[in-house]
């Protein structure tokens, strides 16, 4: 079967969405619910690109491990006994036996529960129990060749992604973009607080589709109280400007005229920016799958696994500047923010 996007949703949709963008359609439905134009975006984009598949926080210490789900594919994470985050197909290299089914703390070692093959934090495979007649399976000493397989993966401040194909650019120059649209804070200095999950019956790309101004004042009650918080009505714009460079789309507002967000007191330290730097409060969403949203004393980010044509699951962190992650003295200004 040819799986392209022109032989799934034809070629005059495809036309359509590639005019210039005042004329340009959306894309049809069919990119929203048909399976083969799910299977066609996992293979050439999410393969392709930077996922995001976890936070820092979720692998706290060493012998920290969870599994995660990439395009279709599954894969663990893991911080080895040196404290690296390293990333492995989850399958043992015997019978394809998926190797961690479940998230486990204080792990010393990876164990197939079909043979019990035993792989190190670092992939390699220690025992391949009576494989070749003796306890450690390992008479002809070639275990070094047929540890874990690895797929490239880089931890970006409180962010882990995975790249399946190994091709990406640097993960410092996928996200370079965000930190231009941010005036670049001091992120290093931010730390994760706590995420909860859920799933929702809709398709991944609803979440970018949404990345505009007009529904603010409707849905966002409590940030945009009144419309014209959000709109300038002598000019009859908004008081964002939506920015777009490579993966990462923002919608900055307009400092020098916009009136200011009224944001909830907290208490809470802002994020760190350098002297004399404007400091930005912005959403921003860096294609496919992360959302990082900024306001003065935090960050609420969103992590989107795609799982079906309708069916999303969500990741939402909340991170703050150093101690106020978990300290008792800013416990009811977390409170708030996340509130």
């Amino acid at each position: 079967m040819i799986n392209t996007a022109t032989y799934i949703i034809g070629k005059d949709n495809v036309a359509a969405v590639r005019r210039p963008l005042a004329e340009a359609n959306g894309l049809p439905s069919k990119a929203y619910t048909d399976m083969d134009f799910f299977q066609l975006e996992q293979r050439k984009y999410f393969r392709k690109s930077w996922m995001a598949v976890a936070f820092t926080g979720e692998l706290a210490e060493s012998s920290d491990a969870i599994p995660v789900e990439v395009a279709g594919l599954p894969f663990l994470l893991v911080r080895d006994d040196e404290g690296q985050v390293r990333a492995f197909h989850n399958a043992c290299r015997h019978r394809g036996m998926m190797v961690l089914p479940t998230a486990c703390k204080g792990l010393k070692q990876v164990r197939c529960p079909y043979h019990a093959w035993t792989y190190a934090l670092n992939g390699k495979l220690n025992r391949a129990p009576f494989f070749d007649g003796t306890p450690s399976g390992d008479a002809k000493g070639n275990m070094n060749d047929i540890g874990l397989v690895p797929v490239r993966c880089a931890v970006w401040h409180q962010w882990i992604f995975i790249n399946v194909d190994g091709n990406a650019s640097s993960i410092e120059e996928h996200m370079a973009p965000y930190l231009d649209f941010m005036n670049h804070p001091d992120i290093g200095a931010l730390e994760y607080a706590e995420h909860i999950e859920w799933d929702f019956n809709a398709n991944w790309k609803l979440a970018p589709d949404n990345w505009e101004n007009y529904h603010h004042p409707w849905v966002h009650d409590g940030v945009f109280e009144r419309l014209a918080d959000d709109i300038d009505f002598k000019t009859g714009t908004p008081w964002s400007v939506a920015l777009h460079k490579d993966s990462v789309l923002t919608l900055r507002r307009r400092v020098e005229s916009a009136p200011p967000y009224q944001f909830k007191k907290t208490g809470l330290p802002l994020v760190p920016y350098a002297e004399g730097k404007e400091r930005i409060t912005a959403p921003s969403y860096i294609l496919p799958n992360l959302e990082i949203a900024m306001v003065w004393d935090n960050i609420s980010s969103i992590i989107y696994q795609p799982l079906a044509p309708g069916k999303t699951r969500v990741k939402l962190a909340s991170i703050f500047h150093k101690n106020a992650a978990s300290s008792d003295e800013h416990k009811a200004g977390r409170e708030i923010t996340m509130d």
